[in-house]
C-alpha cells in the first residue's frame, strides 16, 4: 500500500483494534462471581483466561461460522465463561454466572478504547476518508460503538451476527465495499487477526494493515505474513495512508 494510491475508505475491526475488556475480563468476571456469593480475585481469574482461549481455539478451528449466527456466538462465550468458572472452583450457579458474565459486555462501561483511537479516527475523518468497521460480533455492535463515542466516525457497520456473514468471508468485505460504492482497491482494512481480517481482505482486493498491540492478541490471530504493514497502536496508521 502506498500514499500515492487512491484510497477513500478505511474499515476497522473492534475487538484488539479499537477497543479492550477493561479493566480486563477478570475483574469483569470477578464483579459478577460476587453477586453470586464468590470471592474470587480478578488477578487469579486472569489467570486462568488461558482456559477459555483454549476451548475458543478448539471451537473457532473446527467451524468459525457460529461468528455470523447470534444464538451460536452468544452459547460460545458461555461456554467458554463456564469452564473459567469451573477451572477456578466455580461449583454452583455456573450457567446463570456465565451468562450474567456475557450480558455484562453490553455495557459500554467495561470496553475502553485503546490510546489514540479516537483522536486517529477523527484525523482520518478531518483528511476526507470514509471509515467503517468489519467486525465479527454481536447484533448490538452499532449501539456499543456509540455509547463508546465513537460510532458517529462510521458510515457503515457490518457486525457478523446481524449480517449473516463473517470474516473472512468475501461476502462480509463485499458487503461493506456496496455500501460504500467503492472498489476493493480504494479500501484499506485494519485489524489484528491474519486470517479473518489480513487474508480476507486481501483476498477480495483490499489493503491489509495488521494492528498487534503488545501483549494482547487473539489465540487464533496467526503469525505476521511477508509484505502486510504492522502497527503496534492506531495513531502509526496515519503515516501509511
Amino acid at each position: 500500500m502506498k500514499k500515492s494510491e487512491n484510497i477513500e475508505v478505511i474499515t476497522f475491526d473492534v475487538g484488539n483494534t479499537l477497543l479492550q475488556a477493561y479493566p480486563s475480563v477478570g475483574h469483569v468476571m470477578s464483579d459478577v462471581l460476587q453477586r453470586f456469593g464468590w470471592e474470587i480475585p480478578p488477578h487469579y481469574l486472569d489467570a486462568h483466561m488461558g482456559v477459555f482461549d483454549r476451548y475458543y481455539t478448539q471451537e473457532y478451528e473446527k467451524d468459525e461460522s457460529f461468528w455470523a449466527d447470534e444464538k451460536r456466538q452468544r452459547q460460545m462465550w458461555v461456554n467458554g465463561f463456564s469452564e473459567i468458572c469451573r477451572a477456578v472452583g466455580v461449583d454452583r450457579d455456573v450457567s446463570e454466572i456465565s451468562w450474567a458474565c456475557y450480558d455484562e459486555f453490553d455495557f459500554s462501561a467495561r470496553w475502553r478504547l485503546f490510546d489514540g483511537v479516537e483522536e486517529t479516527l477523527a484525523e482520518l475523518v478531518d483528511r476526507g476518508y470514509r471509515l467503517g468497521v468489519i467486525s465479527n460480533w454481536g447484533a448490538g455492535l452499532s449501539q456499543l460503538l456509540d455509547d463508546v463515542g465513537i460510532g458517529k466516525y462510521f458510515e457503515v457497520i457490518i457486525a457478523s451476527a446481524a449480517a449473516g456473514f463473517h470474516k473472512p468471508q468475501p461476502q462480509a468485505f463485499y458487503l461493506t465495499l456496496d455500501q460504500f460504492g467503492v472498489t476493493p482497491q480504494q479500501a484499506v482494512h485494519v485489524g489484528d487477526h491474519m486470517s479473518a481480517d489480513v487474508e480476507g481482505a486481501r483476498t477480495v482486493g483490499m489493503h491489509p494493515v495488521l494492528i498487534r498491540y503488545e501483549g494482547v492478541m487473539d489465540p487464533t490471530a496467526g503469525n505476521v505474513v511477508d509484505g502486510v504493514p504492522v502497527i503496534t497502536h492506531l495513531p502509526q496508521l496515519l503515516e501509511l495512508v
